[in-house]
């Protein structure tokens, strides 16, 4: 490669770095957000949710689109589920962490809606400087500009870190709700047969828990800060390089709390009577190929492991939207 004037200058820039992590924590953000409501759909049948709740008359009067989205993925997925339709009318009302799904999932895709718009602008964008313009044939003319400011990709970065926050504590919460035999109405302490002399699901609520903290922390918005730099020239400094960063660890932290609670939603699913719906009986099966049955105690961290990789890589996504025949976005 030989380089032209600017070339090597616009390849070394950090300001090309921020839109590359921005990217990547974008692409993976719009795949965990698919995952966390495939996760949900799971959670409404392990917890026998009503799904009275996701009446499409009370989606449209909240004039949210991504909240109506999401209400129509979950109606969809739970169709055709026993459970649901055997206990639609045992409570009043549930819970937030099932009647104010649709509501949390859709504010949390708004954010990555807005942040794909601004994100992919960027990269299609000029972040150099100086700027060269040709005004004749062999002439031209450099003008200094701040066209490498970073602050429209790490806002956005760091709203893709809240939005890892936003939808993760309804999965954190949903996780905690199934293990707890004080809330899943009548399954065992943890989720196993034999509780006390085995820990069951415990240990991977913690660990959900702590990666919910960890998630939390990475939240703070980076770009409100600045620490001025080259003598006081660069006074305003954008920080987005660490937005950017921190919205890429931040999604992979979700992936693993996604992971957790599909791990303990199938878990809770196998110690019902009732049938699932086909969508999230073929999810199931999917993921019982790799992920077992707790019948007792065991080191639990392959299983999460292998679920990550199945969310991570849009697996499980892809058998979803394959059986709705359509995009969960």
């Amino acid at each position: 490669l030989v380089l032209s004037y600017k070339e090597g200058l616009s390849m070394l820039n950090g300001t090309i770095t921020v839109t590359a992590l921005g990217l990547l924590a974008l692409y993976e953000s719009i795949t965990a957000l698919k995952n966390a409501e495939l996760a949900g759909a799971m959670c409404y049948e392990a917890l026998r949710g009503t799904t009275k709740a996701l009446d499409p008359r009370i989606h449209a009067n909240k004039h949210h689109e991504e909240q109506g989205s999401s209400a129509d993925n979950l109606r969809r997925m739970l169709a055709g589920s026993n459970i649901c339709e055997n206990h639609v009318n045992d409570k009043v009302q549930d819970a937030y962490v099932m009647r104010c799904m649709p509501h949390i999932h859709g504010a949390a895709k708004k954010l990555v809606k807005e942040a794909y718009e601004v994100i992919v602008d960027e990269m299609h964008s000029v972040s150099d400087n100086p700027e060269i313009f040709a005004e004749g044939e062999n002439d031209g003319v450099a003008l200094m500009s701040g066209n490498f400011d970073g602050s429209f990709v790490g806002a956005h970065a760091d709203m893709i870190s809240m939005a890892c926050a936003i939808i993760g504590k309804v999965v954190e919460r949903g996780t905690d709700r199934m293990v707890n035999r004080n809330l899943n109405d009548g399954l065992p302490a943890f989720l196993v047969s034999n509780p006390g002399l085995n820990s069951g699901f415990m240990i991977p609520q913690y660990t959900a828990a702590g990666l919910m903290n960890e998630i939390k922390h990475l939240a703070i918005p980076a770009t409100i800060d600045s620490i001025p730099t080259c003598a006081g020239q660069e006074d305003p400094v954008s920080m987005s390089y660490n937005a950017a960063r921190r919205a890429c660890q931040a999604v992979r932290k979700l992936d693993y709390v996604i992971a957790i609670e599909i791990m303990v939603a199938l878990q809770a699913i196998d110690m019902l009577p009732e049938k699932q719906s086909p969508v999230t009986a073929r999810l199931h099966d999917q993921v019982r190929q790799q992920v077992a049955y707790a019948k007792e105690d065991r080191f639990f961290q392959p299983d999460i492991e292998a679920l990550f990789q199945m969310v991570r890589s849009g697996e499980l996504v892809n058998t979803a939207e394959a059986q709705l025949g359509r995009s969960m976005m």
